[in-house]
């Protein structure tokens, strides 16, 4: 399943019925792009939309979700990288810089690599909460962070167009043979039904099974996310047997 942006929801404390949370703190865009031919950093802003103050903890990782940040390990220095305040309706402007260390391997500079930028958004305990037990929730935002490095072949916008679809048994095959990664948001086959998409990172060839008693298409029509997040359409040919 595909989605912009992965809200995790982390209960800190029990009570017998939890409330729903939501993210106090978000993100402007839905994906950042390091594009090393505008140079080693790029901003994300995060802005306090709630009406209280909130504590949040920004890091990086590179695609376990589950490893803690003082654990993390990638070739991006993040400015401010300590938690902050944040009060109601402040904005604070997060700086990325591709930094590796001499000892890490350098990124492949032949193609995009992916890591996950996250804001973890940690509300107060209200003042009346002495003595009471109280469910609190920490809301966690994720979103891809893609470095591309500069003198890539072919534009990003033209990745999707240049996927190469063919059948694969009962199942529909994709390629991407550009060197960036293309998220697939939707994939529609004629009769309306659905079949899930996902990211395909550069020269990765996928394998996506047709729902039962589908009939192998002769052309898709899909949906991919561009640079900022927005879907775009397109249709493409089914080659093989």
């Amino acid at each position: 399943m595909t989605s912009h942006a992965s809200t995790w929801v982390l209960a800190l404390a029990s009570i017998l019925v939890a409330a729903p949370a939501s993210a106090a703190v978000t993100l402007q865009g839905t994906r950042i792009i390091h594009d090393a031919r505008q140079g080693r950093d790029v901003t994300v802003r995060a802005s306090n939309v709630g009406e209280l103050p909130a504590m949040t903890q920004v890091w990086i990782d590179d695609g376990d979700s589950q490893v803690r940040p003082e654990n993390v390990r990638t070739p991006f220095r993040l400015t401010p990288a300590e938690p902050r305040l944040l009060q109601a309706h402040q904005g604070q402007a997060y700086r990325i810089t591709y930094a590796p260390r001499p000892s890490e391997a350098a990124l492949p500079n032949d193609r995009e690599s992916v890591f996950y930028f996250n804001l973890l958004d940690i509300p107060p305990k209200p003042s009346d909460a002495a003595g009471k037990n109280l469910l609190q929730f920490a809301v966690r935002t994720r979103i891809k962070l893609f470095h591309r490095p500069a003198g890539l072949p072919g534009e990003a916008r033209d990745a999707a167009a240049a996927l190469v679809w063919s059948r694969a048994g009962d199942a529909l095959a994709v390629r991407n043979p550009s060197a960036y990664h293309v998220t697939l948001s939707t994939l529609t086959l004629a009769d309306g039904r659905k079949v899930e998409v996902d990211m395909i990172a550069p020269g990765q060839q996928v394998r996506l099974p047709l729902p039962p008693g589908a009939a192998m298409p002769a052309n898709v029509t899909f949906q991919w996310l561009d640079d900022y997040g927005s879907p775009r359409d397109l249709d493409a040919p089914v080659s093989g047997p």
